[in-house]
């Protein structure tokens, strides 16, 4: 990072010489003559983080993917991800046909994204749900009984890119008989007699480790593997595919941990109590609120002529190059005690008229690791400089959904609201936030 401010240094430092030569200079030229202008570098202006709590539910019935998954953190507690799904009935003639022979019953479920640890081994366990689904909308808040007893379960190690591509889990002999019994004899002829003989599982996962795995539900579903009776014993197969009716869950525990605290909307726990860290994680409703107490105080150079620029620099907190990748987008917005986001635009950039937004940097085959986030607060600070606005809390977060997909794409998903940013703020060690200030003064 030092690297970076001393090319940034120089650059600006080079630009106000050239000015100089030319006469070209404008900031301050009516006071100060240009070539007794200089550049200084501040960085003494202090930030205060602190964590937040968001509550916020959000629709996952409308996500393309299933989540299942787990993650502990002594700092933020746990936060664990189930997921409900009813199977659609599929056309087929098996009613009329006499000479096939059934194989098995396979659950396929098709890797959309592993998120975490994709080392260690994840048990997933399958649950039958004790009544159909409605057809309705459903939250990462929402819940359906299931039998605690589990159908089947499976160990595996997450590997999306494995040849398959999928985790393959073989149901019960007796269930899977059952279930092509009644399809041959017609029993089960449409979506609601499929959904009163099986009306849908609950995936739960058992693991310690800290992974996510999402599964695609597009290509996702119960298949049948059955064979003709004749000499060459043709193979077929039939897939009963996820329906529409499907949703993931997230539940968040904080008890025993520092973050227990945070029990409504203005409540603010200190960096400085969370190993001088603060967090960003959607699906833990945890956000980070920023705030320059002393800024109004700033003692301005003598022959203080402009502000050059003023970054804020927040590095992520992070074990490995490979922790918590990929690390979603941040966002600044105003904020006020309750820890609302206002409607009032952040004035980004230099002149105002940018948004707040800023994706995460990673370069390590920089001669400096380049690992952060930066905001460009040019105007922001300037005019709290001039005296010409005030100081207002801000709150960092992800960005708003039109912002995301304009950077991204892509609509939000359930991989975004699970990715954590763990933050050091200005007394942490290493990955330490820094504001730095370039002001050009007279000499």
């Amino acid at each position: 990072m030092r690297t970076f401010w001393y090319a940034g240094l120089l650059l600006l430092t080079g630009i106000v010489l050239f000015s100089c030569q030319t006469g070209d200079l404008n900031v301050g030229q009516s006071v100060i003559k240009p070539q007794e202008l200089l550049v200084q570098s501040v960085d003494s202006v202090t930030v205060k983080l602190s964590t937040v709590l968001r509550p916020d539910s959000f629709v996952t019935s409308s996500d393309p993917n299933l989540l299942v998954g787990r993650w502990t953190d002594p700092q933020t507690g746990k936060m664990n991800a189930r997921s409900f799904a009813a199977v659609n009935y599929a056309a087929n003639s098996l009613n009329t046909q006499t000479n096939i022979r059934l194989d098995s019953l396979v659950l396929e479920l098709t890797y959309a994204f592993v998120y975490g640890d994709s080392t260690s081994q994840f048990n997933l366990s399958v649950h039958p749900l004790l009544r159909p689904m409605e057809n309705q909308l459903y939250y990462n808040t929402s819940s359906l009984a299931y039998d605690p007893k589990a159908i089947v379960q499976k160990t595996f190690i997450p590997q999306p890119l494995s040849r398959t591509r999928q985790v393959r889990i073989r149901m019960p002999d007796a269930l899977t008989q059952t279930f092509f019994t009644r399809l041959q004899n017609g029993t089960i002829n449409d979506a609601t007699t499929l959904a009163d003989f099986l009306p849908g599982f609950a995936l739960v996962c058992n693991s310690a480790a800290n992974t996510f795995v999402g599964f695609a539900t597009a290509s996702s579903g119960l298949r049948f593997y059955y064979r003709t009776t004749e000499i060459e014993q043709t193979a077929s197969t039939l897939l009963f595919p996820f329906s529409a009716n499907y949703f993931s869950q997230l539940q968040n525990d904080r008890s025993g941990t520092v973050l227990s605290a945070l029990k409504t909307r203005t409540d603010a726990v200190s960096s400085r109590q969370t190993g001088n860290t603060s967090f960003v994680m959607p699906g833990a409703e945890l956000q980070t609120r920023i705030e320059f107490p002393y800024l109004n105080q700033f003692d301005r150079p003598e022959k203080f002529a402009d502000l050059n620029k003023a970054l804020l620099v927040i590095s992520p907190v992070r074990k490995t190059l490979n922790d918590n990748m990929p690390l979603p987008p941040l966002a600044l917005f105003f904020t006020n005690t309750q820890n609302d986001i206002l409607p009032i635009s952040f004035p980004g950039g230099v002149t105002g008229s940018s948004a707040a937004v800023t994706t995460y940097i990673n370069d390590p085959n920089a001669l400096t690791l380049m690992d952060s986030y930066t905001f460009d607060l040019t105007y922001y600070i300037g005019q709290i400089i001039k005296r010409k606005a005030l100081n207002q809390p801000l709150l960092l977060t992800i960005p708003t959904s039109a912002e995301f997909q304009q950077i991204s794409q892509r609509n939000y998903s359930l991989q975004d609201y699970v990715q954590r940013v763990v933050l050091g703020d200005q007394q942490k060690q290493n990955d330490q936030l820094k504001v730095q200030l370039f002001i050009t003064s007279g000499t």
